[in-house]
């Protein structure tokens, strides 16, 4: 008895020591390397939550999962909010927080529908598109030039969705213009952010949305509750867990590094879909899918910025934790 007790203490301290060794060795790295190590870590935990929305829509409604995902979201973010709520809920731009936790909430609605029906590769390879739109958005928004690479990606960008689409060559879902709903109000999120980081704190932006989100998600969520099981109950949990462990990963990553370091293994996220889809759900990647994903990704590399503009980089830049 004490033999096996001894061995298990062992175990303990090994698997101890081998954390500490793991830890002390990634801090170690670069602050790229570790920024690209938080982005691969977020890309893994974005390909789980996908697949834990799809899983759980087999039950759910898409209402109710939204409102429970809110809800665990939020609780895990409770201590944060609670150490100085009264600064945390300080502002004067109450109806511009409501406005940004609606639009992310009719976002969050249309993306887990869309990763309901269409396969988990394409929505995800159509979302690439994201940040070609929301420089060219940017662009304007800030009122600076556009220069010819913003073109020139948006271009290579609108080339790779067609591979992927294939119009005229496949049957084109109607759920592909919910995808694309849901990128444009992705957009107008960054945007929005953007306009709010220059006078509130991003505790204030991300208490304010999750609350709006959450209360605004209840009426839509009343018709379908059903009763949970402590299963449920976990994965639900499971659901809201990796959802913000996700956001604090890609904050890490934009901290450490910089976008045009990290941004080529967002391509990752559909390496990391293609694997979990095809195992949870029998799903296999379309080869054309990979061929307009890179089309894409090549966009993007084009059209990230490095140095110049401040006011677009700041766009990017904005904690992803602030997203829906």
């Amino acid at each position: 008895m004490h033999d096996k007790q001894k061995i298990t203490n062992q175990n303990g301290v090994l698997k101890y020591l081998f954390f500490f060794q793991v830890m002390s060795f990634f801090h170690k790295l670069s602050n790229n390397s570790q920024g690209i190590c938080y982005a691969l870590g977020a890309c893994f935990l974005a390909s789980v939550l996908i697949s834990l929305v799809r899983f759980l829509s087999a039950e759910f409604h898409i209402f109710f999962i939204v409102m429970l995902r809110n809800f665990f979201g939020l609780l895990f973010f409770v201590p944060q909010i609670t150490a100085d709520y009264q600064s945390v809920f300080k502002t004067k731009k109450i109806k511009l927080h409501i406005f940004r936790g609606v639009n992310g909430l009719i976002s969050m609605f249309i993306w887990f529908h869309v990763v309901t029906v269409l396969p988990l590769s394409e929505a995800v390879s159509i979302s690439f598109i994201i940040p070609i739109l929301t420089t060219i958005v940017a662009v304007f928004y800030l009122k600076e030039e556009v220069k010819a690479k913003t073109w020139t990606a948006s271009f290579i960008g609108f080339i790779g969705i067609l591979i992927i689409l294939r119009p005229g060559f496949k049957e084109f879902n109607n759920a592909y213009f919910f995808s694309f709903a849901s990128v444009f109000l992705w957009i107008v999120s960054n945007i929005l952010i953007k306009t709010m980081t220059k006078t509130e704190k991003p505790q204030t932006i991300v208490a304010y949305m999750s609350l709006t989100m959450l209360l605004c998600s209840i009426p839509f969520a009343l018709p379908y509750v059903k009763a949970l099981s402590f299963e449920n109950i976990l994965w639900f949990a499971l659901l809201g867990l990796v959802s913000n462990l996700t956001h604090i990963c890609i904050s890490n990553s934009y901290a450490k590094a910089d976008l045009s370091y990290v941004q080529p293994f967002d391509f990752t996220r559909l390496i990391f879909t293609a694997i979990s889809s095809y195992f949870a759900f029998g799903e296999v990647i379309d080869f054309w899918v990979i061929v307009g994903s890179l089309v894409i990704l090549g966009g993007v590399i084009i059209v990230m910025p490095r140095k110049k503009s401040k006011k677009l980089q700041a766009i990017f830049d904005t904690p992803p934790a602030l997203n829906p």
